[in-house]
């Protein structure tokens, strides 16, 4: 029994997308339909993190940021100043408040056709939690790179170089910077949103100081944090993307899908003595992509 379900946890024959260079206008669309998919379990491992982390945020924009109600807006370039200051806060957060949708993202992309048990990814996530909290809280705001939810949660990579393989930083560092063309336009709907929800809310939800103080210290916030979680999916796919144009895993994963081929026929004729094909991008017997691909 315990067999069987080793190799179903190492299955990666059943991908959810397939794994092939995509330009960037691609790379966005399929991040909506990503989330239009899979919105339910994603939403659910965003708002995990996401939540206790945005009403600490508020809390500290209450107390050291914004102050007292009666004071806010004052002077209109100090309060846009402030708010500028909660996007950079909120999108350095954004890393660590995705990790565990990342995380959900790497299993689902493998394994989509079983059902994914929500301890297995939450425990996973906790394996690697030193390092996440070491790179994407305690030291984020002193690091320019990217893709490191992605190398900690799914490459795995030690905190210390190791028998041969990259550490973290040292794998991060073989990655572009890139981290400007996919936070420009969350950026730039957070500047629309931002003017947006502070004309119509006094109108439509409150007025004075009750509507200043909701919206600067929690609903402001809760729009980014809105924002973000497109950006960690797109940032996942980017990665993918970024292996495949730059690292030819495309062309590691066919050799795989050829080698998967043959421990299938392996299989049929000794039935039980297979070996498990690690494998992406299986074609059926027609030749063309799984059905239920993206």
């Amino acid at each position: 029994m315990k067999n069987v379900e080793k190799k179903r946890e190492n299955d990666w024959t059943r991908q959810a997308i397939a794994v092939r260079k995509r330009s960037t206008v691609e790379t966005r669309d399929l991040a909506f339909l990503v989330i239009g998919r899979e919105f339910k379990n994603l939403a659910f491992y965003f708002a995990l993190l996401a939540v206790p982390v945005w009403a600490l945020d508020a809390l500290f924009f209450a107390l050291f940021l914004f102050g007292d109600p009666s004071e806010i807006g004052e002077e209109s370039g100090v309060l846009f100043g402030q708010n500028c200051f909660v996007y950079w806060v909120i999108a350095l957060e954004t890393a660590f408040v995705g990790s565990l949708a990342t995380r959900y993202l790497g299993v689902w992309l493998f394994e989509s056709e079983r059902k994914i048990e929500r301890r297995e990814i939450v425990a996973s996530w906790t394996e690697r939690l030193p390092q996440l909290l070491y790179f994407l809280v305690l030291t984020r705001p002193l690091r320019r790179g990217t893709f490191y939810a992605e190398t900690i949660l799914l490459e795995r990579t030690p905190f210390r170089k190791a028998s041969g393989r990259y550490s973290t930083a040292e794998r991060v560092r073989l990655f572009r910077r890139g981290g400007f063309e996919p936070n420009l336009w969350p950026a730039t709907a957070a500047l629309s949103g931002y003017f947006l929800l502070d004309q119509i809310g006094p109108t439509l939800i409150a007025t004075g100081d009750v509507w200043a103080a909701a919206f600067h210290w929690a609903i402001f916030p809760a729009f980014l944090f809105g924002l973000r979680f497109y950006v960690v999916v797109l940032d996942f796919l980017r990665y993918i993307n970024y292996r495949v144009a730059t690292e030819g895993w495309d062309l590691d994963l066919a050799f795989k899908v050829e080698l998967a081929k043959l421990a299938g026929d392996a299989r049929r004729r000794d039935v039980g003595k297979g070996a498990l094909a690690l494998t992406l991008g299986e074609e059926n017997e027609n030749g063309d992509e799984r059905k239920g691909e993206i």
